[in-house]
């Protein structure tokens, strides 16, 4: 078993891809992705924004190596930081 995500504009564009993939392979679709490798998808169809999430999964390795109930810490860097895309 071979799992594909595909990611594109239009869904025009991805049905056309199913075809042509359903007429070579045994497939079946599983509807919208909902995580990939471990990471939880987030979608803002109405802003067309996309975004992954480790949350669950981190809270997931926390909680098996019995790290569920500790504190936080805060990152050493400064407040004022700004993460750009360049």
């Amino acid at each position: 078993m071979d799992d594909m995500l595909i990611v594109v504009k239009s869904m025009n564009e991805v049905n056309k891809l199913k075809t042509l993939l359903s007429m070579e392979f045994d497939m079946k679709d599983l509807g919208v992705a909902k995580k990939i490798l471990g990471m939880d998808i987030h979608r803002d169809r109405a802003t067309v924004r996309l975004w992954l999430s480790w949350h669950s999964f981190v809270e997931k390795v926390l909680k098996r190596f019995n790290m569920d109930n500790t504190k936080p810490m805060s990152t050493p860097l400064v407040n004022h930081l700004r993460l750009s895309i360049v």
